[in-house]
């Protein structure tokens, strides 16, 4: 019994936080098969054999305790994951509302996520990795997180490691749950309800089916709902009533930038931005977070045949973000001419008298209209059948999967047509100076689906796995298998979206694009001595636009004592550009921040060369798209760890990694074309070519292969599990990811940028540290538990100051009444910590980071569920 709990405690090692899962592998039930599959090997084995691997184990179960509704929640508080893109992000981006996982802060596209082992379509509107908002948390049993690079054994594309969401194996009976969650400050308000039946005993009856129906609202935060948000913010040049430019020439104005609403502009939404012109108040308009409503339907049906066991599973998910920005800015929308529109003034704020013939460029913002307010409506389908069992001593599993991704961009309001504003403007249907007629501004109103894109991903494969022969040491494992698979994006921009002002695809066109995949791949598990086994596989893939890819891989596992474990791997990777890399559509969409000066026409933030003051401090545009000259990635990983167990109640392990990506595919940011402008000087695209200080069109940053990646860190656990007492059962986790180095080239053989705890000409840091900290207790029907997540700080945007770390702890009491009412009450951020000060410039949201804080602050909650 003793060597099987440690087999058990040494096979799920990294646990931390979530260790109340390890135990969950000795109880499994008599209708399983006793054989059991850990992501990490495709070798299928007994319990009392479990090999040792870099896996961590998470039971949703026990992460709900911590107030956590989503998927989304529970990935972004592992210590191993840093995301760059989370649902915050949607907020002030073309995203679909879409949250993605990054293991060891690498982009969301080296993580491949898995549900029961196969697949999920991308989401379609970024289009780089499965979004997390597609995968229903109440259909999920435990995920099983693989932390080094698995292109070997899952894919290709897996270099950052894997994340398999198990569902349920089978259930019976009726449970009903809901929960609410009510913030102490405003907004973020958050309910969910689930409905789980079944019917049919595995063990018994030889089958079993059951349903998962859930449904989820939260609430938008706004800007002005939290203080600290407010901070830091800048005031933008365009605005309402518009700021002009107005030109005379030999009138003393002439040059100067005028607002007829000086000198009180238009409280509280404007104020005074210098001695002649407005700024406006963007934030006032704008959401923190957006406001979510998922719909879930997960199904399975299960049935035995003897050794072999038929699945048919469907999951069905609709995620609806809403979400809210600054009224549209239109930047030169129109000049007006005096003494030909009517409403222009005859006399400037200044007192000065407007010379006949003068004009006026319009820097003016719809505020009439409101916020642009835009609707994501992401549909997810999934269909998998399975047949798995025992063949002449040969564990085979076979299938096939169907999912798609559908999203689709919706202009709710406040959304400009392009085409109608300057007619209106010149034909003086708007007064851009003041007060409009009734109606006039829902006259250039633009409402409608903008972008409706899906990814489609239908695959088939196999495998198979046995112990094949003896040695002294043990016996040999082996497992083959092989895979097709067929992807497809098609992205179709409405014929509206091209007069949407605004909207980040005004200027795109649609896309489509397809490939092929084959694979096969080959596993053993050779026991070379005792105590020693040794992991060899191999995968070789084959792309139909991106050619051929052989990824080997080799591990071990040293054990020379009950009490210690030694566990390493070496593996290479490649990753052929994503459709969306290659087929994105080329869209115009505004630059990060808004204090950006145009290099020729305002250098060092003075106007010259025939620039004027709407060339400083201001947004421009950024072309972004896809690029079908894009090289594939390659990597190459190391891991090396050490599991120790000196007593049976304590179990630690610390391992090692070391990654490199070549080539990698990304976007270069806006910061660092701005802050050289001579190195980067073609990427500067002019109105007039020819012109080389004409007003500026764009910023040229296309999807392209940037330079090599290169990091380093290591994971730690550690778990206690206290002697029992008269005072019950107590247990400490701890689960923490050190990263140690990551930089990255922005350009082949160009200078390595440090992301590592600082902002660095625009790329995102990666925190030093990263823990999840738990205090579990429990007595008869009740339990308890205290946790803490935390992220180490980092050095500020621009390098101004230092951001402190950030941390808040999650506090829950349960008590199970006859193992059918489990009631659950809890304070999320007990402590109430705000986000510390941030000045990033890269996200809509100032005055914090909103990828590394949550803005909620402290909330309680009430979950519940009775099972009939």
């Amino acid at each position: 019994m003793k060597k099987k709990q440690l087999a058990v405690a040494l096979a799920m090692a990294g646990i931390g936080v979530n260790a109340p899962v390890a135990w969950a592998a000795e109880g499994v039930s008599s209708g399983e098969l006793d054989r059991v599959e850990v992501t990490g090997s495709n070798i299928k084995r007994s319990i009392k054999q479990e090999k040792a691997l870099p896996v961590t184990i998470v039971r949703t179960e026990e992460m709900t305790k911590q107030g956590f509704t989503t998927v989304e929640q529970v990935v972004n508080s592992l210590a191993s994951n840093q995301s760059n893109l989370v649902g915050a992000s949607s907020v002030q981006s073309v995203s679909g509302g879409a949250s993605y996982a990054g293991l060891r802060g690498f982009d969301p596209q080296y993580t491949l996520v898995l549900l029961d082992g196969r697949r999920v379509a991308n989401q379609a509107i970024s289009g780089i990795a499965t979004d997390l908002n597609a995968i229903p948390l109440s259909a999920i049993d435990r995920i099983e997180v693989l932390r080094d690079g698995a292109s070997a054994l899952y894919g290709s594309d897996a270099i950052g490691g894997v994340m398999n969401f198990i569902t349920k194996k089978s259930y019976q009976g009726l449970t009903i749950s809901g929960e609410a969650l009510s913030p102490q400050h405003k907004g973020g308000d958050s309910a969910n309800v689930s409905v789980l039946g079944g019917v049919g005993d595995l063990a018994k009856d030889g089958w079993n089916a059951y349903g998962v129906l859930s449904y989820q609202k939260s609430k938008a935060i706004r800007t002005v709902d939290r203080e600290f948000a407010t901070k830091n913010q800048s005031l933008s040049g365009t605005t309402y009533p518009a700021n002009f430019l107005y030109k005379s020439k030999g009138n003393p104005g002439d040059g100067n930038v005028y607002n007829m609403a000086m000198p009180n502009c238009r409280p509280p939404y404007s104020t005074p931005r210098d001695a002649t012109s407005c700024g406006e108040k963007t934030w006032l308009f704008m959401d923190l977070t957006p406001e979510v409503e998922q719909f879930t339907a997960n199904g399975k049906l299960s049935k035995q045949f003897g050794d072999h066991m038929l699945t048919a599973q469907y999951l069905g998910a609709r995620n609806i973000s809403t979400t809210r920005i600054g009224p549209t800015p239109m930047q030169s929308v129109a000049t007006l001419t005096a003494g030909v529109n009517k409403y222009f003034p005859t006399v400037l704020p200044d007192g000065s008298p407007v010379t006949p013939g003068a004009t006026a460029v319009l820097n003016l913002r719809s505020d009439p209209l409101g916020p642009r307010t835009t609707k994501s409506i992401s549909d997810t389908q999934r269909l998998a059948v399975n047949l798995e069992g025992l063949i002449g001593g040969w564990d085979y599993r076979t299938g096939a999967a169907y999912s798609s991704n559908q999203t689709t961009i919706n202009y709710k309001s406040g959304y400009v047509n392009s085409d109608k504003i300057e007619q209106a403007l010149l034909t003086d249907q708007i007064n851009p100076f003041g007060d409009s007629p009734a109606g006039a501004w829902e006259g250039v109103e633009l409402k409608g689906d903008g972008w409706i894109s899906k990814y489609e991903t239908a695959l088939a494969d196999f495998k198979a796995s046995k112990e094949i022969f003896a040695l002294p040491a043990g016996s040999v494992a082996a497992a083959i298998g092989g895979e097709l698979r067929h992807e497809k994006l098609d992205s179709q921009i409405q014929d509206l979206a091209q007069y949407a002002i605004g909207s980040g695809i005004a200027d795109s066109k649609s896309t489509k694009g397809s490939r092929n995949i084959s694979a096969l791949y080959l596993e053993a598990e050779v026991p070379v001595v005792k105590g020693l086994d040794v992991q060899l596989a191999a995968r070789y893939d084959k792309y139909s636009d991106f050619g051929k890819a052989f990824n080997p891989k080799v591990a071990f596992k040293y054990q020379p004592a009950s009490q210690i474990m030694f566990r390493g791997s070496a593996s290479r990777g490649f990753r052929a550009p994503s459709l969306f890399d290659i087929f994105q559509p080329d869209a115009k969409t505004y630059t990060n921040g808004n204090n950006l000066d145009d290099p020729a026409r305002c250098p060092n933030g003075t106007p010259a060369n025939g620039g004027d003051k709407t060339d400083c401090g201001t947004t421009f545009f950024a072309k972004q798209g896809g690029n079908r000259n894009l090289e594939p990635e390659r990597a190459t990983s190391l891991t090396f760890g050490v599991v120790i167990e000196p007593i049976k109640e304590i179990t630690a392990s610390v391992d090692f990694w070391w990654t490199t990506i070549n080539k990698v595919i990304g976007v270069l940011d806006n910061d660092l074309i701005f802050n050289d402008p001579v190195k980067y000087a073609d990427r500067f695209v002019r109105v007039n070519p020819n012109d080389p200080y004409s007003k500026l069109d764009y910023v040229s940053t296309p999807t392209e292969n940037l330079g090599n990646l290169s990091a380093a860190g290591l994971d730690a656990s550690f778990s206690w599990r206290l002697p029992k007492s008269r005072l019950g059962n107590f247990t400490i986790n701890l689960d923490g990811t050190y990263t140690s180095k990551f930089v990255q080239q922005v350009e082949a053989g160009g200078v390595y940028y440090s992301r590592l705890s600082q902002w660095n000409n625009g790329l995102q840091p990666v925190v030093r540290w990263k823990h999840s900290l738990g205090f579990g207790w429990s007595f008869g029907d009740w339990s308890a538990l205290l946790a803490q997540n935390y992220v180490s700080g980092y050095t500020d945007y621009k390098a101004t100051h230092s951001v402190k770390p950030y941390s808040n702890w999650n506090l829950s009491s349960t008590y199970l009444w006859k193992k059918k009412l489990s009631v659950t009450a809890g304070v999320k951020n007990l402590f109430d910590q705000e986000p510390p000060f941030s000045n990033q410039n890269k996200f809509f949201q100032k005055g914090f980071d909103p990828i590394l804080a949550d803005p909620v602050g402290r909330a309680y909650f009430l979950k519940a569920s009775y099972k009939l």
